[in-house]
């Protein structure tokens, strides 16, 4: 009989060997009133969800503009500071990250 189960991260430790990173999803939300600007850190892999009104985003040192409306949503492709604007109405949205644990 032969068993391919990969061992458990005590069992990795016990042994030497490096438990293997867990991916993390972590959710969170914000509301930014229309004509207000908020910055918000963007590390690893981040969705933006956009669940209501219509939102201007950028990134520092990237000449590219996204502009959101509900129910778009919009993945960064970079780290570092995010800028979001509310353009019309209170914009509310969704931030889906993937962190490494």
């Amino acid at each position: 009989m032969q068993h391919d189960a990969q061992p458990t991260s005590f069992i990795a430790r016990l042994f030497g060997g490096a438990p293997a990173p867990r991916r993390v999803t972590r959710w969170s939300a914000a509301q930014v009133r229309q004509g207000t600007t908020r910055e918000f850190p963007c590390g690893g892999r981040m969705t933006v969800h956009c669940r209501d009104g219509e939102a201007w985003i950028t990134h520092d040192g990237d000449p590219r503009d996204v502009v959101l409306q509900a129910p778009q949503s919009y993945t960064a492709d970079r780290s570092g500071r995010m800028t979001l604007h509310a353009l019309k109405g209170n914009c509310v949205v969704e931030f889906e990250e993937e962190v490494e644990r």
